[in-house]
């Protein structure tokens, strides 16, 4: 599983982080993304979507957002 964390970065920057990560993980991988901007679970959740890539778990402990996703 590969990891991005995105602590203290807002949208679109979130966005345009995970979906340059995913660009460069082959299909079939986990990344998990750990966001603290509350518009990311939204946003990387539809983003996720429309590209027909997993939504595989979100966890949000405390202030943290925690967004597993499979590349297809």
């Amino acid at each position: 599983m590969e990891y991005l964390d995105l602590q203290g970065k807002v949208c679109p920057f979130v966005l345009f982080h995970t979906r340059k990560k995913l660009e460069n993980i082959p299909a079939g991988e986990k990344l998990e993304v750990t966001a603290d901007d509350p518009t990311a679970k939204k946003t990387i959740s539809e983003w996720c979507r429309a590209h027909r890539h997993e939504i595989l778990k979100i966890e949000e402990p405390g202030n943290v957002i925690r967004i597993t996703i499979l590349k297809h």
